[in-house]
């Protein structure tokens, strides 16, 4: 599916059907955006002919597998980042790893395409943002791409917020009980495997960020937005610096859920080492029944309920000041 935007900075910014003059029909103050989703043969074949692209790059649209390669075709250049994919239940429960989608960027002065066979909400969001007519058309290409990318990245953040919402909500289960139940752990391990997905899907992407703020680049992109690119460098550290927090977020999870599983068995070994104690005396005094009661102290029928009696207050005697000094 072809979805195309023009943006008109004297005049009206809307979708268009994508025509075969549409290149030729831009002028100044227009950027064309056109953005496909799941693209067919027939789709790539249509972009060939109406932007004139390299067999190469119409090859590498078609690749399912991300390359994270910078390719200039001097009029144009070609890049491909991976995207993550962000569900609105992930704040409640993570899945074991992220989603992932390749996003492909086809950059010109005038106008830029976008190529993914998923849906990629901060795409859609980068359009709904405008409530009313826009100076986008003012803007170059390499300049609007480098807004995608920066929307690209704080899909990254959102999902690191999703982490952050389901560790604090982990933490809170973790103190909740008494006694840590050992599913949490499970929950723990699924955790560290998202986050440790986020930074393998972006650190990759380095290649990409740099490879844009280097000297050679900025000609390609026009040094108007150079300064873009280098702000974009920096939010891809910044980025990077949030997925290893969320990894210490997590971390800091895993060692409360092994400090509280300590004190649960610190505590069964101190209730065992108490009723230790206790069977112990009540071992002790009971080795008074193999003891002969004669009178005139008391009769041999009597003596047997007398240390029975005495063993029951002495047993709730000891289980009372146990529960005093929370021994038990």
């Amino acid at each position: 599916m072809i979805r195309t935007f023009l943006y008109d900075a004297e005049g009206r910014d809307q979708e268009i059907d994508l025509a075969p003059d549409a290149v030729a029909k831009l002028a100044e103050h227009h950027i064309l955006w056109v953005d496909v989703l799941a693209p067919d043969g027939p789709e790539f074949s249509r972009l060939k002919e109406i932007f004139g692209l390299n067999d190469h790059c119409v090859a590498g649209l078609g690749r399912s597998e991300t390359t994270f390669s910078l390719d200039n075709y001097a009029d144009y250049f070609h890049f491909d980042v991976l995207a993550v994919i962000r569900r609105p239940e992930h704040a409640k429960r993570l899945p074991r790893s992220a989603g992932r989608a390749r996003l492909d960027f086809v950059v010109a002065a005038q106008w830029l395409i976008t190529v993914h066979a998923e849906e990629l909400d901060f795409l859609q969001q980068f359009r709904d943002q405008d409530k009313a007519e826009t100076l986008i058309g003012s803007l170059t290409g390499p300049q609007v791409a480098a807004s995608l990318l920066d929307w690209h990245l704080e899909a990254y953040m959102a999902a690191l917020e999703d982490v952050e919402t389901y560790a604090s909500a982990l933490d809170s289960r973790i103190l909740a009980r008494a006694r840590v139940r050992e599913g949490l752990l499970g929950q723990v391990m699924t955790g560290r495997r998202y986050v440790s997905s986020l930074r393998r899907m972006l650190g990759p992407q380095r290649s990409v960020f740099y490879g844009a703020s280097r000297p050679d680049f900025s000609q390609i992109a026009g040094t108007e937005a150079a300064v873009h690119y280098a702000a974009l460098e920096r939010r891809f550290e910044r980025t990077l610096d949030a997925i290893d927090h969320g990894r210490e977020l997590m971390q800091s999870s895993f060692e409360l859920f092994t400090t509280r599983t300590a004190e649960t068995t610190n505590s069964l070994i101190r209730r065992l080492t108490f009723l230790s104690v206790l069977l112990g005396a009540i071992g002790a005094v009971a080795c008074m029944l193999g003891m002969n009661f004669l009178p005139p102290y008391a009769k041999a029928g009597q003596a047997f309920w007398i240390v029975v009696a005495g063993l029951a207050t002495l047993t709730a005697a000891v289980v009372a000041v146990g529960r005093l000094r929370k021994w038990i």
